[in-house]
């Protein structure tokens, strides 16, 4: 099995639904392995600088707090890539949506600490990397049914890169938090 190159291996407008369309236009790294291992950087700094202060905040008393932006992040992460797994696999069964507002409400988020959100966030995204790039070109390309739309695994890469982008921009914009960049950058 020929391995995918990630470079400039956009999917095509028939590989996710509209909605996802925003997520995946926010990924303008040529190589969506690369986005989502810089990311990854910027968020477990970003995670190591908040004060306890900032990671309670919230900037309007129906938003979620700052803990619940990262925890958010890992739920959605997560369930992504169980859908990149199953896909990938030839799962013919529809996968369900979810309702991100009722799992940020009962994860508990903000009762957790900055460390053990910033070690999960952290282990998910290694594990995802290497899920990726564990994938064959032909399991790249399969496509499944998720949250009631066709969907690729490829997709699912941009769209988990571009939904974390997505909330790293209401962070800056919203919140007032200031991304670290990398040496990188």
């Amino acid at each position: 099995m020929a391995l995918l190159n990630w470079e400039d291996n956009r999917p095509e407008p028939d590989e996710y639904g509209d909605f996802y369309e925003g997520y995946v236009n926010l990924v303008d790294e040529p190589n969506v392995i690369q986005s989502l291992i810089q990311q990854g950087q910027k968020v477990y700094a970003l995670i190591q600088q908040l004060t306890g202060d900032e990671a309670n905040h919230r900037y309007a008393d129906d938003k979620w707090s700052v803990k619940e932006i990262i925890g958010h992040l890992v739920d959605t992460e997560r369930i992504m890539a169980y859908r990149a797994l199953c896909i990938s696999r030839g799962e013919q069964t529809a996968l369900p949506g979810y309702d991100h507002e009722s799992y940020v409400e009962r994860a508990n988020f903000d009762k957790r600490s900055l460390q053990s959100l910033s070690i999960e966030y952290d282990a998910l995204r290694n594990a995802n990397i290497s899920m990726f790039n564990s994938f064959s070109k032909e399991q790249m390309l399969q496509k499944g049914t998720a949250n009631g739309v066709s969907v690729s695994v490829r997709a699912i890469a941009f769209i988990i890169a571009g939904h974390e982008k997505h909330h790293l921009n209401i962070l800056g914009d919203k919140y007032g938090i200031t991304i670290v960049k990398n040496g990188n950058d």
